[in-house]
């Protein structure tokens, strides 16, 4: 038991200890902390596969790690993994399913990530895990199978599956407002009748001339966005989603 008129007591080291963590220094640094702390959180919530559903984040990982794989430790097996015309030496039917994850370089990832991520959530919320990445999955194929078809150069990317999840979204929500470079203000069902009418006709005219598909799987878009649309408006008059 302490007398309280002992100098045991310790109040006065309680104060001292606020004494020293009251100081200017020590509240200045401790509201730039609080700053990085919030400017840490927007930079997640905007970036973050944290605010996306499971299988995005597994998806946007798997073709991360497919492209750090492909492009910069085993650069020669990219050529085994591309899609490649059916009638050509070098094609495998592996080459359908494979060449969903492979991409041409950091921008061409970039913006297909940027796409399942901003789309893919929307769709995931509404329809599952499930029936999502059937979406996903069916529509690259799909686009794979046109572009197997009528591509005559090596093909790669997630564009086509993206182009599915799209269509998706379009059926879910067609009078969405997107805007087109972040900038330009567009209704979503507009853009994607737009676009698979764009991607029809450039696929066409790549056929006739390569140099006028300007390097873009057209037929791998239009297959995606087909397939994509179809899934989700037989599901929605069956479902009623």
């Amino acid at each position: 038991m302490i007398n309280k008129n002992s100098n045991y007591g310790f109040s006065p080291k309680t104060k001292g200890i606020k004494n020293v963590f009251n100081t200017p220094e020590y509240n200045t640094y401790k509201a730039n902390k609080v700053k990085t702390q919030k400017r840490k959180e927007k930079l997640f919530k905007f970036t973050s596969l944290g605010n996306s559903e499971q299988s995005i984040k597994y998806l946007i990982i798997a073709n991360v790690l497919v492209f750090i794989f492909s492009f910069y430790i085993f650069p020669n097996n990219i050529n085994q993994l591309a899609l490649y015309n059916i009638t050509s030496d070098s094609f495998q039917p592996w080459q359908l399913l494979t060449s969903m994850f492979l991409h041409g370089s950091i921008m061409h990832i970039l913006f297909n990530m940027l796409a399942l991520w901003s789309i893919g959530n929307a769709v995931i919320r509404t329809v599952g895990d499930k029936k999502f990445l059937q979406i996903y999955f069916v529509s690259g194929l799909l686009g794979g199978i046109l572009c197997m078809l009528f591509c005559y150069s090596p093909v790669v990317g997630a564009s086509g599956a993206i182009c599915g999840i799209l269509s998706a979204m379009t059926i879910l929500a067609p009078d969405t407002k997107i805007y087109l470079f972040f900038v330009i203000p567009l209704n979503l069902k507009k853009f994607t009748y737009g676009f698979m009418i764009f991607s029809l006709i450039f696929g066409i005219l790549s056929m006739i001339n390569p140099a006028y598909g300007f390097g873009v799987a057209h037929f791998g878009h239009l297959g995606g966005l087909i397939g994509g649309y179809l899934m989700m408006y037989y599901w929605k008059k069956k479902l009623n989603f």
